[in-house]
């Protein structure tokens, strides 16, 4: 008789709390001009505006981290992942013409960084989980102009789990979620504040993507087999809270902001919170083609166009 597959042993809250604070105080007191040192993770992103078109036919200003050199990307967005405890550099290129902040969901802020200017910051990797990094100079609008990527850190075992001894997974998707008014973005293009009063998002993109681009990215479209147990690191900065709908499957919730889960049960519509993450697993009990979507409509719309917005398939062969 083979032997169970041990239960995952969760870190206790109050040790990941401790652990976060200790990289979210480096965080905010290290920034280091240009530094990168040996045995580091280094990565650069620049801070740029684009201009976005949509299946509407509608073309809406952006402020994206875009990836430069050997950082890597999920859809449009960058990746930026590394093992837990090990030091990393990122470097942030500022092609504004507004001084920005860089930050770390949950974590700290780094040095401000001017127009034209270029700035590093120096942090060790937070415990195992899906961080974001985000805009901090103007944090309650900046998720729906676009600025947004995804963070890994992962277990110091080296093996594919969410953390050590925690869930064991074969492969792994990035999906971020993000909402925009296109007003807001307009207003921010002409360098004016937007009317914070008023938000009614009508644009809405999963990795910097738009359906059908969701569908078509290798990185976005949740292709799998079989048997397979699927890590979907779920995430969000726009201001909408997302419920995420899964057709075939029920789906384990993980985590949930990084805090292991012991009390939800499977589920096919899972919550993830403006500014938050949420990590599932997939377990493929069948073939098929499936949607995920958000299970408002409207998320799934370019303007009130159908179908746009945030859906993307699950392929199982």
């Amino acid at each position: 008789m083979s032997n169970p597959r041990p239960k995952p042993v969760a870190p206790t809250r109050r040790a990941f709390l401790a652990r976060s604070a200790q990289a979210a105080a480096a965080l905010t007191a290290t920034p280091v001009l240009g530094a990168r040192a040996a045995g580091r993770a280094a990565w650069t992103v620049e801070a740029v505006a684009t201009q976005e078109s949509f299946g509407d036919g509608a073309t809406v200003p952006f402020f994206r981290f875009q990836a430069v050199g050997g950082t890597a990307v999920r859809g449009r967005l960058p990746f930026l992942e590394a093992t837990e405890g090990a030091g990393a550099t990122l470097t942030l290129v500022n092609r504004l013409a507004v001084a920005i902040r860089p930050g770390v969901t949950g974590l700290g802020v780094g040095p401000l960084v001017a127009p034209g200017a270029t700035r590093s910051v120096s942090f060790p990797m937070p415990p195992a989980g899906t961080y974001l990094l985000q805009e901090a100079r103007f944090a309650g609008v900046s998720g729906p102009l676009g600025f947004a990527a995804v963070i890994v850190s992962r277990p110091s075992s080296g093996r594919q789990e969410l953390w050590n001894g925690g869930p064991s997974y074969d492969r792994e998707f990035i999906l971020h979620y993000q909402d925009s008014d296109d007003r807001w973005n307009a207003a921010a293009a002409a360098m004016t504040p937007p009317n914070t009063a008023v938000y009614e998002p009508n644009y809405f993109t999963l990795n910097g993507l738009s359906y059908p681009a969701t569908d078509a990215d290798p990185d976005t479209h949740i292709a799998c087999q079989m048997g397979e147990r699927v890590l979907l690191r779920l995430s969000n900065s726009g201001r909408v809270r997302q419920s995420i709908h899964f057709h075939g499957y029920h789906v384990e919730v993980a985590a949930r902001g990084n805090v292991p889960n012991t009390t939800l049960p499977p589920k096919d519509t899972v919550e993830v919170p403006a500014g938050g993450t949420t990590d599932l697993i997939l377990t493929v009990d069948q073939t098929g083609l499936y949607p995920v979507h958000p299970h408002s409509l409207t998320a799934v719309t370019a303007n009130g166009l159908y179908p746009y917005g945030q859906l993307t398939l699950i392929e199982a062969v």
